[in-house]
């Protein structure tokens, strides 16, 4: 069996528009390297990813399902998902910085900050469950999923990765404090928009 065939080859595609179409995940990355710079990004990019490969296993062993067919359940979890978008983005406006220097890191941070907010998202979940199967049928080999989460996980790494990097170094060296803070809280601006629009969403 050609693992990497033309299947293969159209799930990357597809999650890469994905990946790259922005989110929450991009906002999260963008506030976590501006408050805590490339290894606070880093850490939230890790958080997201795993949330993500989460679900995927999720959507594979059945779980996730339960959103695509239970109102109930999609909407609590869009819910939540949407308060803690909105929560996080109010956060920015308390933490602001006033120095070129990042934030100290402290506990989980961001890591729980993309973990969760990855969780709580429905639509990541409903990405997985309506795309993930057209790609992975019955009698595949387990390692055409694993290579295939793979393939996805590493993509979202770079690309937020890239995204956290150029952000942290932008907001150390090329712009002055007073635009750090007010980059900080439009990117706060727009992860409270992004938690309502979540909540008005339907499925």
């Amino acid at each position: 069996m050609d693992l990497f065939d033309a299947r293969f080859i159209a799930f990357v595609a597809i999650g890469m528009l994905f990946i790259v179409t922005p989110g929450p995940d991009t906002a999260l990355t963008i506030r976590s390297a501006l408050v805590y710079g490339a290894r606070g990004a880093a850490r939230s990019t890790l958080g997201i990813a795993l949330g993500s490969a989460a679900w995927a296993i999720a959507s594979v062993a059945g779980v996730a399902i339960v959103l695509e067919t239970s109102l109930v359940a999609f909407t609590v979890l869009k819910l939540a998902g949407a308060a803690y978008l909105v929560y996080i983005g109010l956060r920015s406006f308390r933490t602001s910085v006033a120095t070129h220097e990042p934030a100290r890191l402290r506990g989980g941070g961001p890591f729980t900050q993309g973990l969760l907010s990855n969780l709580l998202n429905p639509k990541a979940a409903i990405f997985f469950v309506t795309v993930l199967p057209q790609f992975v049928v019955a009698g595949d080999e387990p390692v055409r999923f694993a290579l295939m989460l793979l393939a996805y996980e590493a993509l979202l790494v770079l690309w937020l990765d890239l995204y956290g990097l150029v952000v942290a170094r932008a907001g150390t060296t090329r712009v002055g404090v007073r635009v750090r803070v007010a980059l900080q809280r439009l990117t706060g601006v727009v992860l409270v928009a992004l938690g309502v629009r979540l909540a008005l969403e339907r499925r």
